[in-house]
């Protein structure tokens, strides 16, 4: 049903116009520059724009997002350049909400160059969805801490009473930012804009390769062991996907920054668990403790590189697809 209704020929050098006469190398050049709204060029080319455009937008984001850190550091007396930083939380904190800048800057792309809506993007009206993302998150962790808890890799040990209210309600917010940030990146620009052009499963595992690297260069996780690394690359494939579907399922991004944001923060500060092989941030509503490093808990790394949440989210993206495909028949008969 899926591939028939959005089949694409493969990528070859077609274009639209009748003329027998071979596009110069001034104009491949010319397509393959970001700052065009050009459509008219082969699916490679489109391909490679888009994901230049990609970089341009990150490392723009990332320079600019650097500079306000800094600027920020700078003007509460500290001196960054120097090595003299903040410690707490808000040396954490104020990173994660410049990553809105990498959203603003994504939005400003789509909408000045590529000409596209905000509903284009993903931004449809059914912004409850992002409750669903919520939902699905939430459903998927505790799975995945069941399994681990019944196969001895973790423990339950107590509520944390002393939790601070202010670094809940903080750090919820800097994850929303930092999952809404993704999400508008790789899918709502790169996603919704190759699968215009491309067959869909080629759009999704473009996207999804693009959510992979920066995670394979910002984070430990080449650092784990040939095993644990395998594990988490292939998780970080599977929940990109997974974020790609339930995407595709309810037609917007919504539900996906709910799924990404709360996938986070429920790991890394209510359970007070490694995210992408990084420290939680605090610690956690639940205290949990690691009983031995295995490939069930992801060892070091985290949950991320472990075989339970491989598990719970193949399962996931099972039942989504058999979801949509229904409903998706249910329409056609109607």
């Amino acid at each position: 049903m899926v591939g028939r209704a959005f089949y694409r020929p493969p990528l070859r050098l077609i274009y639209k116009n009748n003329s027998k006469e071979e596009p110069s190398m001034k104009t491949h050049v010319i397509n393959l520059l970001p700052f065009n709204n050009r459509t008219e060029m082969s699916r490679a080319e489109y391909v490679i724009k888009k994901v230049l455009a990609f970089i341009l937008i990150f490392f723009v984001a990332g320079v600019l997002g650097e500079a306000v850190v800094i600027g920020l550091y700078t003007g509460m007396g500290y001196d960054p350049l120097h090595g003299v930083m903040p410690e707490g939380q808000i040396a954490g904190l104020i990173p994660y909400y410049g990553y809105i800048l990498f959203s603003v800057i994504a939005i400003l792309y789509c909408k000045l160059i590529e000409k596209r809506s905000m509903w284009d993007i993903g931004f449809t009206k059914r912004g409850t969805d992002y409750l669903l993302g919520i939902g699905v998150a939430v459903a998927m962790l505790v799975l995945v801490l069941f399994l681990c808890l019944v196969t001895g890799s973790v423990s339950f040990l107590r509520i944390n009473r002393d939790m601070s209210i202010s670094g809940l309600l903080l750090w919820g917010l800097a994850f929303i930012i930092q999952g809404s940030e993704e999400e508008i990146l790789c899918r709502g620009f790169l996603m919704n804009t190759l699968k215009k052009k491309i067959p869909l499963p080629a759009a999704v595992f473009i996207s999804s390769t693009v959510f992979v690297i920066p995670h394979l260069i910002m984070t430990p996780i080449l650092d784990s062991g040939l095993v644990y690394a395998l594990i988490g690359i292939a998780n970080l494939y599977l929940i990109s996907v997974l974020f790609s579907i339930i995407d595709l399922w309810r037609g917007n991004i919504w539900v996906s920054c709910g799924l990404h944001a709360a996938w986070n923060y429920v790991l890394n500060i209510i359970l007070g668990l490694t995210v992408s092989g990084n420290d939680a941030k605090m610690d956690g509503l639940f205290l949990i403790e690691i009983n031995k490093l295995n490939i069930i808990n992801g060892s070091e790394y985290g949950f991320e590189a472990g075989i339970a949440t491989t598990v719970i989210t193949i399962i996931t993206i099972c039942v989504i697809h058999y979801i949509w495909k229904v409903r998706s028949d249910n329409n056609g008969i109607q």
